[in-house]
């Protein structure tokens, strides 16, 4: 039975669900009094071993350790004697037992118990504290995973300084890795190394568990305790095994392993000796495969088959920990290879001597250096372009480095290294590879079929009978919509760096790219009157085209989009060729784009078309294709919210670009905005939506809500008084336009008005 002390700690941790504020209340009062005492560990030390309940055994140990964190010092040294003695005690005889094993969260509360003391004895009291528990870990598994959990309780509530500490706190932080250093870090280390060897077969989450805790202290330890002959190869067997938590405890031990700090020279040395970069290129095709095996293995579980969420998750975080390491590893020795050509380039500049000896192994750490690190470059670049945002987003940072590096050759007037040209036609493919939506992601069903357009009872909505997407899918879709901008940022960036430096190649992949997209689907404007007279209808579209995915469209119409920062200054200009055609081609077949009516790709069209507003001075005949876009259902006439909302606005952008070229076209633009200037002017925005641009605009403007106080469809009137307000325009058709588009305007207000006037006249009877 139990008493009220364990009575008030059960209800405490809400054992059972009590729901009872006022025991709650009392519970927590009698604990608070309990420990109000200065004998209170003593209960502990006495209720510990006696309870059957885990939740009296957690507090216990968690007032202990209370205990000696406010005041163990000033306890008289029997008391702190028999605290120490009890942890002791209680880490020998219930971490050894199986069956039934301690539950890990009194393991981690035990240990932190135990580092608490250390943490003041250590070295000056105990200095045979981590000796000891060396011997004791290879007594059996249950004491070799407790070893695991001291020594990450020491690395995080003493070592570590990534958590904040005070000036007290660091100073005790560093004496404590100084006498480690002296005393007993070597044996620690090859207590790693045994306890690892020994249960990498029988117990792999155990030793995986033991090379983990072994990470957190490589940055600071001599790099030789585990960068030598023992110790590598094991790590490089484990990069094999079997076991998903041992392949990735060993990635990361390597990861840190070439992340210490050191010369330059002695890293490269490091990184040669490790025997790692050889196998690179095969961990970046097993990178590869991997992906491809995760992606059906996730495709799979969404589909309700047999691979587990828990699975695909793990094999996410395992190819995330081989891209880290390869990326460390290039960015590394890329860094060591700048500093050392940065040592020799000093001297040459400021005409100090330098000794053979100095320059020879200067020289021959740069040659090392260069030849490993193209060997990663290649190896980096093919795990790039998986479109795995696991695997390419940690890559993004060194292979950024890798491009500024041939900016800053080109700059100086340098060649390009051999093969240069290659990792950039890569570079091309990862970042198209990793800017993609994902598939089945919570776009895939935002095709813009319905939706309320430019107000609630817009006439633009479609009449398709498919049911509108409901608030959380729409939400889920903005929100992708963001990561995918957010990650698109430092991708983008890159494309126009490697453009800068291979515009031509650049230019052919986006085209490649684009004409892949239009070979799948048909020209045609769906039913629209052109403005050059003619009338065209709506194939539909073909079985290519339904079979290409959204994601391909968007993303090679976003690359065009983008190509235009990184241009040479002259490739806009009349006659220049390949940007301009590349434009004509988008424009004049955009009605035809396989997944067109889809939001996403509807935005980035008429992004695109905005941004190449000068083209469309130059090549006037592709003016009525792209008013037919801006004007038709693809627009302003789009049922998406977003996409008819941003249309307004980019219109007036391109209206006040090509006023003069628009004149021969202000007939008809005004009959076709008309029914759009009707909506605007009569009908709310739509209630809840959100108008979300593509990203490309600076700030926070294109994330705008619909319902802030500026409410972006006005800029169809700004558009409107931009194409009438030009003095070359007579006055005559300005007034017949006005007359034409404010009469429906004026009616609709008089309409209005009467029912009001028939209430006033009555009440007034």
């Amino acid at each position: 039975m139990s008493d009220d002390f364990e009575k008030a700690v059960l209800i405490n941790f809400n054992y059972g669900g009590i729901q009872d504020p006022q025991l709650k209340e009392r519970a927590a009062a009698y604990i608070a009094n309990i420990k109000q005492s200065t004998e209170c560990w003593k209960l502990c030390v006495e209720r510990y071993p006696s309870t059957l309940y885990p939740e009296v055994k957690f507090w216990c140990l968690q007032t202990l350790h209370e205990v000696i964190c406010a005041c163990y010092l000033q306890l008289d040294d029997g008391s702190r004697q028999a605290i120490k003695g009890a942890l002791l005690t209680w880490l020998q005889r219930d971490c050894t037992v199986e069956q039934p094993a301690l539950p890990p969260f009194l393991r981690n509360k035990l240990a932190q118990a135990i580092v608490a003391i250390v943490k003041r004895e250590y070295p000056a009291v105990w200095p045979g504290f981590f000796r000891e528990l060396v011997a004791a870990a290879g007594s059996g598994p249950g004491l070799t995973d407790m070893f695991v959990r001291i020594m990450v309780a020491v690395d995080e509530d003493v070592i570590s300084l990534d958590i904040p500490r005070s000036a007290e706190e660091t100073k005790l932080s560093m004496h404590l890795k100084d006498s480690m250093r002296e005393q007993c870090i070597s044996e620690v280390a090859a207590a790693w190394y045994n306890l690892t060897q020994l249960y990498k077969s029988s117990r792999p989450e155990l030793a995986a568990f033991v090379l983990s805790s072994c990470a957190r202290y490589v940055h600071w330890m001599d790099i030789g305790l585990v960068a030598n002959d023992r110790f590598i190869p094991l790590l490089s067997e484990l990069m094999d095994s079997p076991s998903p938590s041992l392949r990735g405890a060993a990635t990361d031990m390597l990861t840190e392993v070439v992340s210490k700090r050191m010369e330059p020279t002695a890293k490269i040395n490091l990184v040669q000796e490790l025997k790692v970069v050889e196998s690179c290129e095969r961990l970046s095709s097993n990178l590869v495969a991997a992906a491809g095996a995760s992606k059906a293995a996730a495709g799979t579980a969404n589909s309700g088959g047999n691979s587990s969420s828990s699975t695909v998750n793990q094999d996410d975080e395992l190819l995330a920990k081989y891209a880290k390491l390869l990326a460390t590893l290039a960015g590394e020795v890329m860094d060591a290879l700048k500093r050392v050509e940065n040592v020799v380039i000093s001297f040459n500049v400021t005409g100090l001597g330098v000794d053979d000896d100095a320059s020879r192994e200067a020289t021959l750490a740069a040659q090392a250096a260069n030849s490993l690190l193209e060997s990663l470059t290649r190896a980096a670049l093919t795990a790039f372009c998986s479109g795995v945002d696991t695997i390419s987003m940690p890559l993004v940072p060194f292979i950024s480095a890798y491009v500024a590096r041939l900016r800053a050759l080109v700059k100086r007037g340098q060649a390009l290294p051999s093969g240069a040209q290659l990792h950039l036609q890569a570079v091309l493919e990862g970042v198209a590879a990793a800017a993609r939506y994902p598939e089945d992601g919570a776009n895939e069903a935002e095709d813009g079929s319905t939706g309320p357009g430019l107000g609630n009872n817009s006439s633009s909505t479609s009449s398709n009978s498919r049911a509108r997407l409901s608030d959380a899918e729409v939400l889920a879709a903005r929100e992708e919509q963001w990561e995918v901008e957010e990650r698109r940022k430092e991708l983008l960036v890159l494309l126009k760096n490697a453009a800068k430096l291979a515009f031509p190649e650049a230019l052919n992949f986006v085209a490649s790219k684009l004409q892949a997209a239009l070979s799948g689907g048909v020209s045609g404007a769906n039913g629209l009157t052109g403005f050059d007279g003619s009338s065209s209808v709506s194939k539909g579209p073909t079985a290519a085209s339904v079979g290409l995915r959204f994601q391909d469209t968007e993303v090679a119409v976003t690359l065009l989009y983008e190509l235009g920062e990184g241009a040479p200054e002259d490739a806009l200009k009349a006659g220049s060729g390949g940007l301009v055609q590349l434009v004509l081609l988008l424009v004049t077949q955009g009605q035809g784009l396989p997944a067109g009516q889809h939001r996403l790709v509807a935005l980035a069209v008429l992004e695109t078309c905005v941004r190449y507003c000068r083209v469309l001075q130059q090549e006037q005949s592709a003016i009525p294709a792209v008013l037919s876009l801006f004007l038709g259902p693809k627009g302003l006439g789009h049922p998406s919210t977003d996409v008819a909302t941003r249309a307004c606005y980019l219109l007036s952008r391109l209206v006040k670009t090509l006023r003069a070229n628009l004149r021969p076209y202000i007939d008809e633009m005004l009959r076709q905005l008309q029914p759009y200037l009707q909506i605007v002017a009569t009908q709310p925005p739509p209630a809840g939506g959100t108008a979300v641009g593509t990203g490309r605009e600076a700030g926070s403007k294109a994330l705008a809500p619909v319902t802030a106080l500026v409410d972006d469809r006005l800029y169809v009137f700004e558009a409107v008084g931009l194409l009438l307000g030009q003095e070359e325009l007579p006055a005559q058709q300005q007034l017949a336009a006005l007359n034409s588009l404010l009469q429906p305007l004026m009616q609709q207000i008089k309409t209005n008005l009467q029912p009001a006037a028939v209430e006033q006249q009555g009440g007034g009877g």
